[in-house]
């Protein structure tokens, strides 16, 4: 009779001890996803909204992008990548999506309706319309080592880019990240070209 209670002990003991097991690896689990979670939140998936229609038609007013805060850390900016970018030198300045169209070092100018980059026509794919005000770029601009020339998508209806002198060239400190996918509306979700 003893022998059958130790074993009875023992089974219920095994029963206990495989359940803290399973418990303990299942709420380690449970941290390291949130710990992930946070991370790519953090670092990948800050929300903005398009409060205005300067991207339009890539972007439209209250669609809800994504923004990798990250890419911009461990890589330069390309030419036609959307970004935000912060105007102002302070760190709370007001932050707007534009199109990244000239890079440090390049030869700007916009003639004739045309950007041209180290004396080459651009191929703007995003909008067929020619762009009616050159603003300052309607003379040639020399892009310094940390300078960056961003467009509205929208340019002939709106000019919050680098075209106006109070706007300007981007440093690279001021952007803030790539705008890489739309969460909403629904109907467009997907990754941002």
């Amino acid at each position: 009779m003893y022998s059958v209670s130790v074993t009875r002990r023992q089974k219920k003991y095994k029963r206990i001890k495989s359940f803290l097991i399973r418990l303990g690896l299942y709420i380690a689990g449970l941290i390291v996803t949130i710990s992930l979670g946070l991370f790519c939140v953090r670092n990948f998936g800050t929300q903005l909204v398009m409060i205005d229609q300067a991207m339009a038609e890539t972007l439209q007013s209250e669609d809800v992008v994504l923004v990798d805060k990250l890419a911009y850390r461990i890589s330069d900016p390309e030419r036609m990548d959307i970004a935000v970018v912060r105007i102002g030198t302070q760190e709370h300045g007001l932050s707007y999506i534009r199109r990244i169209v000239g890079l440090p070092g390049d030869k700007l100018c916009i003639s004739n309706g045309q950007i041209f980059i180290n004396d080459e026509q651009v191929e703007i794919t995003y909008n067929q319309d020619g762009i009616e005000d050159a603003g300052t770029a309607d003379q040639e601009i020399v892009l310094e080592d940390d300078e960056f020339f961003v467009l509205s998508d929208n340019y002939n209806n709106s000019r919050d880019d680098s075209r106006l002198d109070s706007f300007g060239m981007i440093s690279k400190s001021q952007i803030e990240g790539k705008v890489w996918f739309r969460i909403m509306p629904l109907s467009d979700i997907g990754k941002i070209r």
